[in-house]
């Protein structure tokens, strides 16, 4: 953190909130405010946006410290350390739905105050650190239109992109450390638990098509070994095919449309042949250098169509060897 750090003191015992201003500008700290009241706090944080808050619970009005914590850290996440005589179980119960940076009694001195704020600060900082980290993967796992999300080994969620929430029709607020997958949400999915299951037992990747009212996917499962002591998790991708089975389907009928079409120009061609040829045995049989000059337009007829009949059984032959290659199951040779 640079820069001099910016401690707001809320404290509603004068002497004790000017003893703690001085106490923080002797350890380098600036003190923009102090407040006396749960309201003039929450004012105070919005307008001088502070690094950290000194907040006294019992404070000498309606909104006591822990209520005006709670809602400073809501708003701005700014790092809040109570301050107090009293250490019931109630208030510190309420005091830790507020997620504080630290708890201080009641006398205290400046060792107890220094050590607080600076851990409290550096933990700040880390915590800055992985919220920012949390975003650039968010980011990046959004930038890419496949549905992903990470999972534990008991199949609950861990994290997923904007996609995968739209798939599981999740909201954000639903998604936790403990919410499980919806698997058959939909009629959709209903393969995957079986999958995830094979691939703990294989610890291979497993990689499946799968078809819903929504279109085809193609399904990725990938194992990633957790560290020393920690259970493994499972990556899962959705990636659409559906176009793309689509394209293939178009392909294939219209190639088999394409090779009928041929066959039938062929059986066509191979009667125009015949007459051609019938002509040419019929002038074997009487003087040939009378009609010689006829049997060579013959030839050249027959050898026109024999042209013909080679270019369409090599385009033939092409979209033959594509249906065998991509559809052999379902293509006879």
């Amino acid at each position: 953190m640079t820069g001099t750090i910016r401690i707001l003191v809320v404290e509603d015992e004068a002497l004790v909130a000017q003893d703690l201003k001085e106490m923080l500008q002797g350890l380098g700290y600036e003190v923009p405010g102090i407040a006396k009241t749960g309201e003039r706090a929450i004012a105070l944080a919005g307008e001088h946006q502070p690094d950290l808050v000194l907040m006294d619970i019992n404070l000498a009005s309606e909104m006591d410290g822990i209520t005006a914590g709670g809602e400073i850290r809501s708003r701005w996440g700014i790092p809040i350390i109570y301050v107090t005589a009293f250490a019931t179980q109630v208030i510190i119960d309420r005091a830790k739905k507020t997620s504080p940076a630290g708890y201080i009694l009641k006398p205290f001195n400046e060792r107890q105050i220094q050590t607080a704020l600076e851990i409290a600060l550096y933990n700040h900082e880390l915590e800055k650190k992985v919220t920012e980290n949390e975003r650039t993967i968010r980011i990046l796992a959004n930038a890419i239109p496949d549905a992903v999300m990470l999972l534990d080994h008991n199949q609950n969620i861990i994290a997923l992109n904007d996609a995968m929430v739209r798939r599981l029709g999740y909201n954000y607020d639903q998604v936790n450390a403990d919410s499980p997958v919806r698997l058959d949400q939909n009629g959709q999915s209903t393969s995957l638990e079986s999958q995830i299951g094979e691939i703990l037992r294989s610890g291979q990747p497993v990689r499946f098509e799968e078809k819903n009212q929504d279109g085809c996917f193609e399904i990725s499962l990938i194992l990633i070994a957790g560290a020393e002591g920690q259970t493994s998790q499972i990556f899962v991708q959705y990636h659409d095919i559906t176009d793309h089975k689509r394209l293939e389907e178009a392909l294939k009928k219209e190639g088999r449309t394409q090779i009928g079409l041929n066959m039938e120009q062929f059986q066509i061609l191979n009667d125009q042949i015949r007459n051609p040829l019938q002509a040419i045995m019929g002038y074997v049989n009487l003087d040939c250098a009378q009609y010689r000059e006829n049997i060579m337009v013959q030839i050249k007829l027959v050898d026109t169509l024999v042209d013909r009949l080679d270019r369409g059984w090599v385009e033939s032959e092409k979209v033959r060897n594509f249906l065998l290659r991509h559809y052999q199951p379902d293509f006879p040779e």
